[in-house]
This record gives C-alpha cells, structure tokens and sequence, in this order.
C-alpha cells in the first residue's frame, strides 16, 4: 500500500514538472537569437548597470563629471538599440533616413561628451588651462561636422574637415592625459588605461578612412568592445574618487573637531577657556554660576616661581574637574564653574575646600596652603552669560574683601541683579576699612577688582 502512494506521487511530480519544460521548450522553438542579439543585450545591460552606478554617485557627490557619464551612457544605450534590428516604429525603420540620423547623432553626441567628461576629471590644474579649455570646447568642434554625416552627397572637402577635426580630437584627448600623467595625476593614469583601447580604435578607423579610403569592417564590434572596459575602469574610478572624496571628508571634520576643541580649551589646565564657557553657558543654559580665584596668587609666583604657578593652577583645575560642574578657566588664576543640580552652593564649597589638599598633594614644594575665595549666583531664564558673569564676580569680591578663603552666595537666594551687587559690594567694603594700611591694601584691590570689570566689558 505504501508503495503504491510511493509510486503515484512520483508520477504524479513527474506530470507537474512536464507542463514547465514544454513551455520551455516551446518559448525556445518560437525564438530566434544569434549571438549579435546575445552580445548587444549584454552590452546595453552592462550599460544600464554603469549608468545607473554613475547616477547613484551623482545623487551622493553632485559631481558634474559623473552627470557628463551618465549622459554619455544614455546616448550609447539609444546608439546600440538604433544600431540593432529591434523594430523602432514606423518612423525609425531599420533601412529609413531617419533612423540613419539618429545613429549619426548619437554616435556624435556620445564623442562630444567625451571631452566635458575628461574635463570635469581631470580639472584645469592637471590638463592646463588651455587643454581643460578645448575639451570643454569638444561638443562645438563636433557639432561643426555632423552634417557631414547626414548629407548624401557630401562634398570630399568637408568629409576631409570632418576626418581633420576627429583627428584633432584624438590628439586633444590624448594630449590631456599625458599632460595630466606628468603632472602626478593618479586619475590620469586610470583614464589612460581606459581610453586605450577606445583611442586605438578610433585611430584604426581614420587610418580605414583616410589612407585606405574603405571604412573599417569590424569597427562597431571594437568600438563596443573598448568602450566596455572603458566604461568599466571609469566606474572602478568612480568609486575609487567616492571612497577619496569620503576620506578627505572624514579627515577635514576630524580636523575641524580638534582645531575647535583647541579654539574652546585652556592649553595650560585642560579645561575650557572662556569661549567654551560661553558655548556651554549658551548651549545648555545651567542653574548657577560661580567664579573663583586662588588667594595671594600673586605671591606664590613671586615666591617660588612661574613654574611652580603654573603647577598650583593645574592642580585647581584638577580638583574643580573632579566634581559634576562644568570648569573652565578664564584668564589668570580665575576660574569659573556651571552647575545644573539643585545644591549648586553644597557643591561649589566641597570643590573650593578640595583645592589646598590636592596642591598640597601635587605641589609639594609650595610649602603654604593655597586657598580660593568663591562667588555664586542663580541663573535665571532671562539671565545672559555677560550679566551672570558680571554678578558672580561681584560676589568673588564680596569673598575677597571678607577675608578671602570661603564662598559668597546661595543658589537659593533671590536672582542679583548688577547693579544691587554692585551696592552691596560697596557697601561690604565701606564697612570693612580698617586701619589706614588695610584701607590702602582693599583700595588696591577694589581698583584691580574694577579694571578686570572694564577688560570684560571690553571682551
């Protein structure tokens, strides 16, 4: 029993698979093909896949040259099919006139692109100013002998004008190349490789032409040929050009991140400078602001040198970059910080108690503690970085003139404006004057404190 199930799904797969085959078999003894036909369906695929790769780079590059490429493989594609015995319709019949023109006219449209193509490569640093100025002036040169092609009864002297004219071509072509070749152009040496066959082709035509005075018997299966592998190296460059362009591309921004993180970052410490404060400030607006400076700075550079100075500002700077806040140095010994949380003051104050332990622990040679006085301020949504910078300071100062070495501000207090800092400040250092020796030292500071205010107001 199980046999026979066996059995008839055999005959039964065996029936299914028949239908198949004798339809194919049936298309096959309907349809003639010879290898002409075999060979002119491989070109105009071949062509369609170039022409589409050169079309898909264009969409990417918005190169000129590959737009001049795709044209030139549109009109070789309506040149092969012309060329062909595919039934056009009644008005482009296969012995008519007016398909023999169109033949003439997209043989010399596909020569005329050529040059703009090459042009467009090479560009006027590799071919010369003048050479890149004929090819381009290709498309008019051709066009002045295309009539040649279309007139019956062509007169002898403009066949000749026609044939002088393709050979200047030629000899332009080739003159581009191997002026670009000796000026180290890699695209050249592609190209000229690409042409090769193309040129050689072209030439033993003229030569059947010219010399001989027959035209040459297997020109069209030759021509197709070369143009084949030219058009297979040029897409080979093509994607060789995209692959360079992308590189260049990919380095330039590389370049362009590094040189604006150098524009926005303090060469000394590491962290930003002003400019980079802005941005951020701009960019991502924070909760408060703080600006801080190192106490008697002046006199540690004095006493144990620029050096060891130099070595006190980046360890401030390591000890402020430790926390969350936004750092950056702004000019001197000053510093300024961002804060997006809500205990700003909290968080102002452990960073300014960490700056004498991490000197002491980096510096060991500044045998004194290097303390920071510190100014913070609220920032509000109408509040701008210059008002905010301009407040904060003042607050530095109101720490300076109380004794340096602490914090003045709250994140909670009301917003500061300018002006009613400025009051207090004053204020602060009226009542603060004590013997006439003090009194000179804060006078000073006071006049130091207001010629960095003119400086900003300046930057």
């Amino acid at each position: 029993m199980r046999r026979a199930i066996g059995m008839s799904g055999v005959a039964g797969l065996l029936l299914l698979g028949s239908s198949p085959a004798s339809a194919q078999s049936s298309f096959a003894a309907g349809t003639s093909l010879d290898w002409p036909g075999v060979l002119t369906g491989a070109f105009l695929g071949f062509l369609l896949l170039t022409g589409a790769y050169n079309l898909v780079f264009f969409a990417i590059l918005r190169e000129r040259l590959l737009l001049w490429q795709a044209a030139r493989v549109i009109l070789l594609v309506g040149l092969t099919v012309s060329l062909s015995s595919l039934p056009l319709g009644p008005w482009l019949r296969g012995d008519g006139t007016a398909r023999q023109i169109l033949i003439n006219l997209l043989f010399d449209g596909s020569i005329a692109m050529i040059g703009l193509f090459l042009g467009a490569l090479l560009g006027p640093a590799m071919t010369g100013a003048t050479l890149h100025r004929m090819l381009r002036w290709q498309p008019v040169m051709v066009a002045t002998t295309t009539p040649a092609m279309l007139w019956s009864a062509c007169p002898p002297l403009y066949m000749a004008y026609r044939n002088a004219v393709l050979l200047g071509i030629l000899a332009l072509l080739c003159a581009a190349l191997a002026q670009a070749i000796r000026r180290g152009s890699r695209t050249a040496c592609l190209q000229a490789a690409a042409w090769t066959g193309v040129l050689a082709v072209c030439g033993i035509s003229l030569f059947h032409d010219i010399v001989l005075g027959r035209p040459f018997g297997l020109f069209l299966y030759a021509l197709f040929t070369a143009l084949a592998i030219e058009m297979l190296l040029s897409t080979v460059e093509a994607g060789d050009r995209f692959m360079r362009l992308k590189r260049e591309h990919d380095e330039a921004r590389t370049l362009a991140t590094v040189l604006d993180r150098m524009a926005r970052t303090d060469p000394l410490t590491g962290l930003y400078n002003r400019r980079g404060l802005e941005a951020q400030f701009v960019q991502h607006r924070p909760k408060a602001f703080a600006i801080l400076d190192i106490d008697h700075f002046k006199q540690i550079n004095d006493r144990f040198g620029h050096e060891r100075g130099d070595a006190v500002l980046t360890a401030a700077a390591a000890a402020l970059a430790s926390g969350k806040a936004f750092a950056a140095r702004i000019g001197g010994e000053e510093f300024a910080l961002l804060f997006y949380g809500d205990r700003a003051a909290a968080e102002a104050e452990i960073l300014r108690s960490l700056i004498p332990e991490r000197v002491a622990r980096d510096v060991p040679d500044v045998d004194r503690s290097v303390t920071a006085s510190a100014g913070i301020v609220p920032v509000t949504p109408d509040t701008d970085f210059a008002g905010a910078l301009r407040a904060a300071d003042l607050r530095l100062y109101s720490a300076k003139t109380a004794g340096r070495d602490r914090l003045i501000g709250a994140c909670d207090d009301p917003p500061v404006s300018v002006a009613a800092a400025s009051a207090a400040t004053t204020a602060t250092a009226q009542t603060s004057l004590g013997p006439a020796g003090n009194a000179a030292d804060r006078g000073d500071h006071l006049r130091s404190h207001t010629g960095r205010d003119r400086r900003r107001q300046r930057i």
